[in-house]
């Protein structure tokens, strides 16, 4: 991300500079006339600028916004004048007072970078208020997609891939509080968030909580209120899946653990028709640790799972079954189609100094049935002379 400040004070812009600077790329400059000089000046995707400088007070603001360009403002008073005049312009204003302002400001970057990615489906039948709603949204770098009644945001739902659901509660055709339980049959309160919003001063909030949303916003609204809870329900979601995945992965090697084959693919195993399962093993992993140490049997490991995940197709699932035992998840090929897959990690570790045994299977009406099965031929090609894959 590229970011520009334009501030006169020095040293508060050398503490913004080292404060966050971190994989960013700056530029600074104390006055609007030396920034307008500058070749190229506007080939950023933030501009942090300070209200009151030497050489112009707030026409630097309507330079850049004429130009279409995302601005923070700072200043040293906290006017409600100016708030107002550029409020639904800017991404944010923010008064220069302590550490805090700083701090907020590296995490509003933060999310800045990461909205990027972030698709949020709005549905709303007011079309003022869905402009009005989507336009804040774009301002801090969100894709939207919009609905304007919920049957139509429902199927929009289930054709894109959504990261956060913002929805009125009075709908035309099918109405929030119906349109949050259809989505919550289908995806639970923890894994998927909804913001609720609504004009009414009734019960309508806590109807909405109780049926499943994740916070609630009453019409009129703050710009500055509606950001901060959006961006506080991706923060806070994001921090679930990233705990989710940090539990469901064995730290060594950065497969996919126990818990993830317990609790997730068993899911995965019914949606597929045709799938198959690889059991691999590494060939006389106990030696390498006896011979070598278990520091070299590590790095063994690590390498298996990296050249598994590099030869693997995309889909395909890695799980550390136990010690050097390793099972891969294939969906859509019968065991002939992974057997190829699984000659391609054998042709890739051919220049190590280690091998490994394998059994496939593409039998069996459950999960469980299907691995015993690879399982049994994990056994056998062991007992065959290892270095080898069985799918009989």
């Amino acid at each position: 991300m590229n970011i520009l400040i334009v501030e006169d004070n020095a040293m508060y812009s050398k503490i913004l500079i080292n404060y966050l600077s971190k994989k960013i790329l700056f530029a600074s400059f104390s006055t609007i006339s030396s920034f307008k000089e500058l070749k190229n000046n506007y080939d950023y995707d933030l501009f942090i600028v300070d209200f009151n400088l030497p050489d112009a007070s707030g026409e630097q603001i309507n330079f850049l916004l004429e130009k279409n360009k995302s601005v923070i403002i700072i200043s040293a008073s906290d006017s409600s004048e100016i708030k107002e005049k550029f409020n639904d312009k800017i991404v944010d204003f923010l008064k220069k007072d302590d550490s805090s302002t700083i701090e907020y400001l590296s995490r509003l970057i933060k999310r800045l970078q990461k909205n990027k990615n972030i698709n949020v489906l709005l549905i709303e039948d007011s079309k003022a208020m869905r402009n009005f709603q989507a336009n804040i949204l774009k301002r801090i770098n969100i894709n939207v997609i919009t609905a304007s009644d919920g049957e139509e945001g429902l199927e929009k739902l289930k054709q894109n891939d959504i990261d956060l659901l913002i929805t009125d509660i009075n709908l035309p055709k099918t109405d929030g509080i119906e349109v949050i339980k259809r989505v919550r049959k289908e995806k639970s309160i923890e894994e998927f968030p909804i913001l609720a919003v609504s004009s009414n001063h009734d019960n309508t909030s806590s109807r909405a909580l109780k049926k499943g949303a994740n916070d609630f916003i009453t019409k009129p609204f703050e710009k500055e209120e509606f950001i901060v809870r959006v961006n506080n329900l991706l923060e806070m979601f994001e921090s679930i899946k990233k705990y989710k995945k940090e539990v469901m992965t064995d730290p060594l090697t950065g497969a996919y653990n126990r818990l993830y084959l317990q609790t997730k693919l068993d899911g995965l195993f019914k949606i597929y028709e045709t799938k198959s399962i690889a059991m691999l093993d590494i060939d006389f992993f106990k030696q390498i640790n006896d011979t070598y140490g278990h520091q070299c049997g590590d790095e063994v490991l690590q390498t298996f799972v990296k050249v598994i995940k590099n030869t693997i197709r995309r889909g395909d699932i890695t799980i550390r079954y136990g010690g050097e035992e390793f099972l891969i998840f294939m969906p859509n090929v019968n065991k002939k189609e992974a057997l190829i897959v699984v000659t391609k990690i054998r042709i890739a570790l051919k220049d190590y100094d280690f091998t490994f045994s394998a059994g496939i299977a593409d039998e069996g009406e459950t999960l469980a049935e299907m691995i015993k099965i690879a399982d049994e031929r994990l056994y056998k090609a062991k007992e065959s002379g290892r270095n080898r894959v069985i799918i009989q």
